[in-house]
């Protein structure tokens, strides 16, 4: 990969792999069910210069900021490779915001268009007086007085304009989620992305060629690395019609690879673990068979896991893999894990009894968004894997008790813990309008550049970053004791009944206080009571609450 900017990594692709699939689009016909159709490389790249000459008859080129609010699809992956085309920057947008979120992201963003469809244009037209600049609409589908058709703009059989453009440019705002006061707008350029791309380039799958599924919504910053990353390596990328029908798409998909949270891991492990739980022979098969197979793979397999492994094992592993197929398909090989701490058990049942590789990374919107990860180089379960790019964890002090980066690491102590920061080509260029809270993150020292995350770690001697907590979020009881909510959060997540869980509390409460939200699913599989159908109904009933405090205790 020789490519500084991203329109020049994917013309690398297209000059390389023409005929290869890029893309798969999933679509419904008449008296049909949806079903994939293929996309090359080289019509991707005429697709991309098509819309690209439109936007720029429209006027849009360096400087221009333009708004994508859709529900998901192909159209906002044109988008982002057009604007990369004629050097503009796309802002992709949540279409769940509230309001005054949108309104702020809009009029922060400072968009002169903004792309479209029929679901969201409901938003714009509800918030449009409250627009500083009502944007120029582009919309995907369908037909409106006061919007661009996306004929209009997409068919365009122009040269498109010759733009230089440069790694330090901006290419993509993104939005935080806003969890202290309003969304920041976090300005990435293309050596940002260029700079995540190539540390990851042939350590997280060795094929040539390979199948991966989108997963990560557009507004988020994996969800544009799990864009440029499987197109930037020929590999053939399969697009969810939105984020809601993920789970559903999958399994028409059949990936051998994606992106995961670590609730995907806990739904299949937690089952398996429930029937081990659970006791009887077959939870002795169950556990048996766990047993020794993730002895066999470490090398501390004795005969009689080699028997079971052959026999009883094969059936029983066979089995739990059909489970999974019928989610995601029978060809799944990788999962890259992340966004939350993801339970070490679960990673290991996944890699050595399945024999799915999972890799487990950490990584912040901040920074493109990769920092750390598990990957063919070294992988160490419990950890976010070793730094990607140069690192050191910093005390409350302001002393350096551990660094590293992708050839070498020093430590102090394991035990010592300190906050996160990290320097490299992947860090932000800034927070879009705002100086003072660019300044707070972005801090010279040494001679670099580096961004402190805000989160909290320790290295151990290998090199290998564990996450221990978020800076501030720890918090004390009133009888004095001290609280790190994130290791009681990966415990409770545990339970079955649990889908989602917050620890919180204060000096007021002598006991942390959990706060769960109900996996309906599980609560229906609840066979000891008579359950009301309607879902709100079930997460209030009193046999779930039970049950869910048994199982927390």
């Amino acid at each position: 990969m020789k490519a500084k900017d991203l329109k020049s990594l994917l013309d690398e692709s297209i000059s390389s792999y023409p005929e290869r699939t890029s893309v798969r689009i999933l679509k419904s016909a008449k008296g049909a069910g949806p079903s994939y159709h293929p996309v090359t490389y080289a019509e991707l790249g005429r697709m991309r210069d098509r819309l690209a000459a439109g936007l720029a008859s429209l006027g849009i080129g360096k400087g221009t900021r333009v708004g994508i609010l859709t529900d998901g699809g192909f159209e906002p992956l044109l988008v982002f490779l057009a604007c990369d085309a004629v050097a503009a920057c796309a802002v992709p947008l949540c279409n769940k915001l509230a309001d005054d979120i949108l309104v702020h992201n809009v009029n922060h963003s400072g968009i002169s268009f903004l792309v479209v469809d029929n679901k969201s244009i409901a938003q714009v037209d509800a918030v449009r007086d409250q627009l500083a600049d009502v944007p120029q609409l582009i919309i995907t589908d369908g037909v409106r007085d006061d919007a661009l058709s996306w004929e209009q703009v997409a068919d365009r059989e122009n040269a498109v304009p010759s733009v230089s453009v440069s790694a330090t440019d901006e290419t993509k705002i993104l939005y935080t989620s806003g969890s202290s006061g309003l969304p920041k707008g976090v300005v990435q350029t293309h050596g940002n992305i260029i700079a995540n791309i190539r540390e990851v380039w042939d350590v997280i799958e060795e094929s040539d060629t390979f199948q991966f599924f989108k997963s990560a919504p557009d507004y988020h910053s994996m969800g544009i690395l799990n864009i440029y990353y499987p197109l930037a390596k020929g590999w053939q990328l399969d697009l969810a019609r939105s984020p809601d029908r993920v789970l559903t798409d999958i399994r028409l998909s059949q990936p051998e690879g994606f992106l995961t949270v670590p609730l995907v891991l806990d739904k299949v492990y937690g089952n398996v673990r429930k029937e081990i739980d659970a006791g009887g022979i077959k939870g002795k098969l169950v556990g048996r068979t766990v047993a020794a197979k993730q002895r066999l793979v470490t090398g501390q397999g004795t005969f009689g896991d080699r028997v079971v492994n052959a026999t009883v094992g094969k059936a029983i592993v066979s089995k739990i893999k059909e489970q999974l197929a019928k989610r995601v398909g029978g060809n799944l090989r990788l999962l890259v894990v992340g966004s939350a701490k993801a339970d070490p058990e679960a990673l290991d049942f996944f890699q050595d009894v399945l024999g799915i590789r999972t890799f487990e990374g950490y990584g912040v919107t901040e920074c493109a968004p990769l920092i750390a990860a598990n990957h063919l180089g070294g992988r160490k379960t419990g950890t976010v894997g070793r730094p990607l790019f140069k690192v050191r964890l910093v005390d409350d002090s302001g002393e350096i008790i551990a660094s590293g980066d992708p050839e070498s690491s020093t430590c102090r102590d394991n035990e010592s813990v300190g906050e996160l920061w990290v320097s490299g080509d992947n860090v932000m260029k800034e927070y879009l309008n705002d100086p003072q809270r660019t300044a707070e993150v972005l801090v010279e020292k040494d001679g670099c550049s580096w961004y402190r995350t805000g989160d909290l770690f320790s290295m151990d001697e290998e090199g290998f970053l564990t996450f221990r907590g978020r800076v501030g979020r720890q918090f004390k009881l009133g009888n004095g004791e001290f609280i790190n909510p994130e290791l009681l959060e990966r415990v409770f997540s545990r339970a079955a009944l649990v889908e989602h869980v917050l620890v919180t509390g204060d000096q007021n409460f002598s006991q942390p206080v959990v706060i769960v939200t109900v996996d309906v699913e599980e609560a229906t599989k609840l066979s000891d009571v008579s359950l009301p159908k309607d879902e709100d109904a079930l997460r209030t009933h009193p046999a779930v609450k039970k049950g869910i405090r048994t199982q927390l205790l």
